[in-house]
């Protein structure tokens, strides 16, 4: 019987990669088309607008992923007790964290971080297009690319440390959040 429990295990073991890649796939198509749909044709300050949204989601989907990762269930477990407020979809979240985790850090937040670079592409297309073949067509792009990789990089890891502090209250914020939208009637 043992067995045949591993071997059906291992046989489901292939299905959350795929369901992970039709999130990726799905959410990077309905961001990208999104942001395809405000970029073109607008002006530079709203793609470094876009940029700062995309880097502001992806700061913000690692730190709660962080955050429900790290956070006490013995805690939550106490809350339900106590009927706090979305503690119970807290206590789920943490049962299921390496998924939330997936995709909140992986599927949401490497999108976010994706698509800000193609933003930042759209402005360097922009400015290649203004300054062809100066020296300056050379230097802006390198600049963009590394104040949004380096924006992206130090807010997740400054808002690491506040995750791992608050996890918590991030976590049971996140829950009540969640609580919110699915509601019914």
């Amino acid at each position: 019987m043992k067995h045949k429990l591993n071997k059906s295990k291992k046989s489901r073991a292939w299905v959350w990669p795929i369901i992970v890649l039709i999130m990726a796939v799905s959410i990077s198509f309905l961001f990208s088309m999104l942001s395809e749909l405000v970029l073109d044709g607008s002006a530079i300050i709203v793609a470094i607008a876009v940029i700062f949204v995309f880097i502001f989601i992806a700061i913000l989907t690692d730190m709660i992923g962080l955050a429900v990762a790290s956070a006490n269930i013995e805690d939550f477990n106490a809350m339900a007790a106590r009927k706090v407020k979305g503690s119970k979809q807290a206590i789920s979240l943490i049962k299921n964290a390496g998924k939330v985790s997936s995709i909140l850090n992986d599927v949401i937040g490497d999108v976010c971080g994706i698509l800000s670079g193609a933003a930042g592409a759209s402005i360097v297309v922009k400015i290649a297009i203004d300054n062809g073949g100066t020296f300056m067509s050379i230097l802006i792009p390198s600049l963009i690319s590394a104040i949004i990789a380096g924006l992206t990089i130090a807010g997740k890891a400054a808002f690491k440390a506040i995750a791992i502090k608050h996890a918590n209250s991030i976590t049971l914020g996140f829950s009540r959040f969640i609580n919110f939208f699915s509601r019914k009637g």
